[in-house]
């Protein structure tokens, strides 16, 4: 079974799930950032033998979380599809079409180019910001002149080094609690990982595995 943690950001209540997405039970809101669906067809097509299984993984994934709360919307944060369109655009369309009593929503991210006919096409509302109450939810904070936070945003793919006796080491993803911005973890499997450090002694940080979250001091 995936794993849950609780976390309360700005006096709002959120589970993260170790299926990368966070979600908010007063709203129904599922959040799922940096996809990065069309990553393995645009790289196969350059020559870069990305394994097409990741594909059918994180498909699965999605799957998996959007049964695993009483969903009613779903955000993407930002860059749900890596660049130009190719067959995993309509693989990611059909997905969609399975589950017509949800709302989609895109935060525009910088990967997100393709014409916003094609997003409506799919049932996706393209938008810069939503907002859950007084938090803004955007892909990334260093865009945001016109808005002031707190915020709940992507763009970063944020890991963290975990660092044990004898000189072990063991990176992760991370969901990053800072004090005026939760930064989600990537839910693209070909995604990567930007590792990190705690600024503050507030700064909450919760690493985990398939099966377990671990909530750093």
């Amino acid at each position: 079974m995936p794993a849950i943690a609780d976390i309360v950001f700005q006096g709002e209540r959120f589970q993260c799930s170790s299926l990368r997405t966070l979600y908010h039970p007063l709203t129904g809101t599922l959040v799922v950032s940096d996809c990065h669906f069309g990553k393995t067809t645009h790289f196969r097509k350059n020559a870069l033998p990305l394994p097409e299984m990741a594909t059918n993984k994180d498909f699965d994934r999605l799957a998996l979380a959007l049964n695993q709360f009483a969903v009613k919307h779903v955000v993407f944060l930002g860059d749900l599809f890596h660049s130009h369109e190719n067959r995993e655009w309509q693989m990611l369309s059909d997905f969609l079409y399975r589950y017509p009593y949800l709302t989609f929503t895109l935060v525009k991210g910088n990967h997100d180019i393709l014409p916003l006919e094609t997003y409506k096409r799919a049932g996706i509302t393209v938008t810069a910001a939503v907002k859950i109450n007084n938090l803004h939810l955007v892909h990334d904070i260093d865009e945001t002149e016109d808005l002031s936070g707190p915020f709940i945003s992507g763009h970063v793919h944020p890991g963290y080094r975990i660092k044990g006796l004898g000189k072990q080491q063991l990176s992760l993803p991370c969901f990053f609690a800072g004090n005026n911005n939760l930064i989600m973890p990537a839910f693209g499997s070909l995604t990567g990982l930007a590792l990190i450090e705690k600024l503050n002694v507030d700064d909450r940080v919760y690493c985990f595995t398939e099966k377990q979250f671990y909530r750093l001091p």
